[in-house]
């Protein structure tokens, strides 16, 4: 595992910003509760980037001045979130602050940025209002509900897949919520009716209740999103009921290699025969930053799965790295000028996240290309891309 602190340089900590050789970036991580497995690995990539970042000479527009990283355990509890985001903001003096923050936790985290003016970078939540949080995260309605209702129309009319009816089952919070409501009409727009809904209980070991009244609308294809905790008892239960009905459904609950290596034998009858999961990183697709950023860190022997959340902080490091080498200084007026600047061209050694148009941000703090990725599961553990076609690394099978 790694720490909860990266130091470099000879300056001190404290208010500021850090010391005079050092500048301070608080993280908000959820490493205990229901999220810590986004947590864990999110900080793995930002630290191993952060650390590449400090040998190579740190910030080179501020004298060389090192990142010194500062990780706040969240708890997995938007109310902790915010404590600690008034910590790190207030008291402490981060320049800028960075983290999974789930949309629960963002929402919570919005008032204390608009209260501080910190610039705030959030990894995976769907976009907030307040004006000092920016995410390479997917938009609900476009990233999430449009990419899986897309492919779900592309394997009728490519493939002749025959899906007429849907079942709507994402993890029971905000963000599930806000792509149940997303999905609906552009399900219906794609010819499919929806027959039911299944809300994933976070607050329940056993989903073997949740997956027989699945099973009791008898749908063609099952779809939502669900965090890696929900996805790993969801397979498990469709595997213990036989379920045999096709799941196309996103976030780390689908696609997190954790996700396969959590369900041990029984990935073979759920992920690979009958699974197809939205993603932002497949290594079958990925550019060769991305490659040579998996290979140093394995060869580093991070502990962590070397998945979509270890890419996405490492991402997330490099856009904190140009934002601060772009800035006219520290201030927090002239990071969010920075950020609104961001332009990270494709084929960059800084680009790790499969944007063909590079990795800007919009006027909504979006990246401007929120293009996400299908995959499916081979036996072996690894993923193809399958869709869109221009990066996939073969053809989708159906069950």
């Amino acid at each position: 595992m790694v720490s909860g602190l990266a130091a470099c340089g000879g300056g001190g900590s404290g208010g500021g910003g850090g010391g005079a050789d050092t500048i301070k970036i608080g993280m908000l991580q959820p490493m205990s509760g229901s999220a810590a497995g986004y947590g864990e690995e999110t900080e793995a990539g930002f630290k191993f980037v952060v650390d590449q970042i400090n040998a190579a000479g740190g910030i080179k527009s501020r004298g060389g001045a090192k990142l010194e990283l500062e990780v706040a355990d969240t708890a997995s509890q938007p109310g902790q979130a915010a404590t600690e985001a008034r910590r790190l903001m207030g008291k402490d003096g981060a320049s800028m602050i960075v983290g999974t923050l789930l949309t629960n936790e963002m929402a919570a985290v919005a008032p204390v940025a608009d209260q501080y003016q910190v610039p705030t970078l959030a990894m995976f939540a769907a976009g907030s209002s307040s004006d000092y949080i920016y995410s390479i995260g997917s938009p609900y309605d476009e990233g999430y509900a449009g990419t899986m209702v897309d492919f779900i129309d592309y394997l009728n009319k490519k493939l002749h897949a025959g899906l007429k009816t849907a079942v709507l089952a994402s993890s029971n919070y905000e963000a599930g919520q806000a792509v149940d409501k997303a999905l609906e009409p552009r399900l219906a727009a794609a010819g499919l009716d929806v027959v039911g809904k299944v809300p994933l209980d976070q607050d329940t070991n056993d989903y073997g209740p949740a997956v027989a009244k699945i099973g009791s609308y008898h749908a063609d294809v099952v779809t939502g999103v669900a965090i890696q905790k929900d996805g790993i008892q969801l397979h498990e239960a469709r595997a213990k009921a036989g379920m045999k009905t096709l799941f196309v459904g996103s976030a780390s609950g689908y696609a997190d290699a954790g996700v396969f290596k959590n369900l041990g034998a029984d990935a073979q009858n759920v992920l690979v025969n009958n699974t197809f999961g939205m993603t932002t990183f497949a290594a079958s697709a990925e550019q060769a930053a991305t490659k040579k950023l998996l290979a140093d860190a394995k060869t580093a022997g991070i502990d962590v799965p070397l998945g979509q959340n270890f890419v996405s902080g490492a991402q997330a490091a490099r856009i904190v790295q140009h934002a601060l080498e772009g800035a006219k200084s520290t201030s927090s007026a002239d990071l969010i000028e920075a950020l609104k600047k961001i332009d990270i061209p494709a084929g960059s050694d800084d680009l790790y996240l499969l944007k063909a148009d590079g990795l800007r941000f919009d006027k909504n703090r979006f990246p401007t290309d929120v293009q996400n990725l299908m995959i499916q599961w081979n036996a072996d553990g690894t993923q193809d891309v399958v869709w869109p076609e221009k990066f996939a690394s073969r053809a989708p099978r159906l069950p």
